[in-house]
């Protein structure tokens, strides 16, 4: 089930609990991040698309943040306020701070990179969705594992961006990236992402290396 919560931090949210939820019990933690269509105060928005649309419908074994971007504002330049809905998260519910993720789609997975680069201590793994630029950090996060999901007839954010991201990945040492295209896809390679291969599964499964 998705609950919306209002004003607790600097952003309104919908989290996820699993249908069995033990208050006793820790959990992987997944951060979400929409895209520049699902701005505003309106949370059932996010519910349009990626994770929390499939959580509609779908029970997983982790709890789910989603956080609502105000209009006009980005997710990169708000990471500094995603690390602190992350802690407030924490001390809400008993998480596995082994096993917390971050993926976004567009915007969101622009605030992905972002937000692995600059807290590359936080997260278990990332996976950005149509999304790239700021290359140059992609050594910052080459031992965490990552998935680059993008449609190859992307006319919004080109390709070119998740392959040149997956290239300096490669040329820092990763060993635990991969990019996955899809041909005669465009912008929405979320759908394909999120409903129809591992991501969810393997976000929840992965754990930091301690």
């Amino acid at each position: 089930m998705q609950t919306a919560v209002y004003g607790k931090t600097s952003y309104d949210y919908l989290i996820y609990l699993p249908k069995n939820y033990d208050k006793s019990k820790k959990y992987p933690l997944i951060l979400f991040l929409h895209g520049s269509g699902e701005r505003g105060d309106n949370l059932e928005l996010l519910k349009l698309h990626g994770i929390p649309k499939i959580l509609e419908s779908k029970d997983i074994n982790a709890i789910v943040v989603s956080p609502q971007c105000k209009r006009g504002a980005v997710f990169t330049s708000q990471t500094h306020k995603l690390k602190e809905l992350i802690e407030h998260v924490k001390e809400e519910y008993l998480i596995d701070e082994n096993a917390i993720s971050i993926t976004g789609l567009s915007m969101g997975g622009h605030g992905t990179l972002q937000m692995a680069a600059d807290y590359p201590e936080i997260f278990s793994c990332v996976a950005p969705i149509c999304a790239g630029g700021m290359s140059w950090r992609a050594e910052v996060i080459k031992d965490l594992p990552i998935r680059l999901y993008h449609g190859e007839a992307d006319d919004v954010v080109d390709v070119f961006y998740s392959k040149d991201y997956y290239k300096k990945l490669i040329k820092a040492g990763a060993k635990n990236a991969e990019l996955i295209l899809y041909p005669n896809v465009n912008h929405n390679s979320w759908d394909k992402a999120y409903g129809e291969t591992d991501l969810i599964d393997w976000l929840i499964k992965n754990r930091k290396q301690v």
